[in-house]
């Protein structure tokens, strides 16, 4: 919670894009947008909308307006094609059909366009992050999840080492380590600062090599 206190005043945004939310926020986003511009928009049309105080297209452009209020916060974007559920590459130019219909002004369209543009960049990131975890040491790696660790902490009473955000959602409905059943608070948890350096300077040499192979059509054999 420090964390995010400390960057609230700077960063209004920030605490719905903390590892521990973010995926959350975008599965959830994501789907609406879907079923709002997709071919699910079809069972939300009634006949007298004042009558159950439903109003799609408001709710359509307030959904967008969050997209466009958190472009810039990079977590929020890589999520987004994160979602394998809801997100396809025309989700937002659907979206911004559907909102020329409604007369929304062109400049919210464009800044949502953006955010299109953004998250199609970051699925390049996405499948570097898969290469990575391919290749990855096995104590690189997250226990749980098999996820390559971004912030590894050690779990005092297991002596286990996992990434905090992975730790942190679990915690947030079962407060116990879940190695050996003893209980457990993220302030109980230690930060393993040499080891997040080493995957660090890892990651970095291999996302140049990816790179490479990338440019020389060879991407995918391990180095």
């Amino acid at each position: 919670s420090s964390g995010i206190n400390a960057e609230w005043p700077l960063r209004p945004g920030y605490a719905f894009v903390t590892p521990l939310l973010v995926d959350t926020l975008v599965t959830m986003l994501n789907y609406y947008l879907k079923e709002l511009v997709g071919d699910s928009q079809t069972k939300y049309k009634v006949r007298n909308l004042d009558e159950v105080k439903f109003y799609p297209g408001k709710l359509l452009q307030s959904i967008v307006h969050i997209y466009i209020n958190l472009k810039d916060e990079s977590s929020f974007v890589h999520a987004i094609p994160r979602d394998g559920r809801s997100y396809h590459p025309s989700l937002f130019k659907e979206t911004a059909v559907k909102l020329r219909k409604l007369y929304v002004p062109e400049d919210v369209i464009t800044d949502l366009l953006k955010v299109s543009v953004l998250a199609e960049g970051a699925v390049t990131s996405h499948e570097d992050e898969e290469l990575l975890t391919d290749r990855a040491p096995s104590h690189y790696l997250d226990p749980i999840l098999g996820t390559l660790m971004a912030e590894p902490v050690l779990l005092p009473s297991s002596n286990m080492i996992v990434d905090r955000s992975v730790i942190a959602k679990h915690l947030l409905s079962d407060p116990i380590d879940p190695f050996n059943r003893q209980p457990l608070q993220m302030s109980d948890v230690v930060p393993q600062t040499d080891l997040k350096d080493e995957i660090n300077s890892w990651k970095g040499i291999q996302l140049v090599e990816i790179l490479k192979e990338r440019v020389d059509g060879t991407e995918g054999n391990p180095v």
